[in-house]
């Protein structure tokens, strides 16, 4: 369950926001080739914003060997952790967890609060991805605090959605409605979109899960139009794939397909075919509802040629 539950969050950012190396100045070194440590995890930071990860984790990795000779403990945790980050992204999370095995302990002796806190931050995530729940939220709620005593809010945010969906999980439900709301109006209080798009996200969820339709579906539609004006077309596509189900489920079929129709789009326009065929499979789904056997037969052949194409190369071909 956890893993649909934490599906949508790390995707209202196309990188990381944070990046506490910003407020390092970049100073050249005596020789002209060589970079600093802090030179080479933004130049890093450039190849992760293209996706291009090989080459993301070379830098990072050249950092880290950077920083360690010089023995700098904020820097080892800052590579560390957007390692962990790269590795993250590509659901490699028990990479990511060694990582940060040895992330958190350096950014505890960093003596920089939000270093730490970030590092906490990435360990709850993966922890409860590979199903260690309980230290998931012993980080997560670490991180929230530190980041509290920072006074960084956006990292607050991010750690108290996070922990709001892993005690909705445990069956905590009020504990956990309550830290997404909170999230969410603190979000909106600051005006703060790029944020609260995975808090009201994680609030439809939370309310799917707990069998609330109604509500899920009303915090869905809130975060579309939020994924609309932030034209963040990957939460769009997830958000109207889930609005098509929950249209299904309460019988407003043309409403599912239209729906459907449109995270089909934008699938195809991304070129995620893992999206695009889930939304034929949906599509399937909900023209067979409607008695259409022929479009549902259509439908549920496309998707079934895509997981077809997607095995053969995952395989390779054999």
């Amino acid at each position: 369950m956890i893993a649909g539950l934490l599906f949508l969050l790390p995707l209202s950012h196309q990188i990381p926001d944070w990046s506490p190396l910003h407020s390092v100045s970049i100073q050249r070194t005596s020789s002209d080739r060589t970079l600093t440590g802090e030179e080479l995890l933004r130049i890093g930071d450039t190849h992760n914003y293209q996706h291009h990860f090989p080459e993301t984790l070379t830098y990072y990795q050249l950092a880290l060997a950077t920083f360690r000779e010089k023995k700098h403990a904020r820097g080892m945790a800052t590579a560390l952790t957007k390692i962990a980050q790269v590795y993250e992204r590509q659901d490699k999370f028990q990479d990511a967890y060694i990582a940060l095995r040895e992330a958190v302990p350096i950014s505890a002796r960093s003596s920089d609060r939000i270093v730490h806190a970030q590092a906490l931050l990435v360990m709850g995530r993966v922890s409860a991805r590979l199903g260690h729940l309980e230290d998931g939220r012993a980080s997560l709620s670490q991180a929230a605090s530190l980041f509290d005593r920072a006074k960084e809010r956006r990292g607050w945010n991010d750690a108290t959605v996070q922990l709001g969906l892993l005690q909705i999980d445990d069956g905590l439900n009020e504990q956990g409605l309550s830290l997404l709301q909170q999230a969410w109006q603190d979000a909106r209080t600051r005006q703060d979109r790029d944020q609260e798009l995975p808090a009201v996200v994680a609030l439809g969820t939370a309310h799917w899960l707990l069998g609330q339709t109604t509500d899920a579906r009303r915090y869905y539609e809130d975060g579309l139009y939020l994924a609309g004006q932030e034209q963040n077309m990957i939460v769009e596509a997830a958000l109207r794939l889930r609005l098509a189900h929950l249209y299904g489920e309460d019988g407003r079929l043309t409403e599912g397909i239209e729906s459907g129709k449109h995270a089909l789009v934008l699938s195809q326009t991304m070129r995620f075919p893992a999206t695009e065929a889930a939304a034929w499979s949906l599509l399937g789904d909900l023209y067979q509802k409607m008695g259409r056997s022929d479009e549902a037969d259509e439908s549920n052949q496309r998707a079934l040629s895509i997981y077809r194409y997607r095995q053969t190369i995952v395989h390779g071909g054999r």
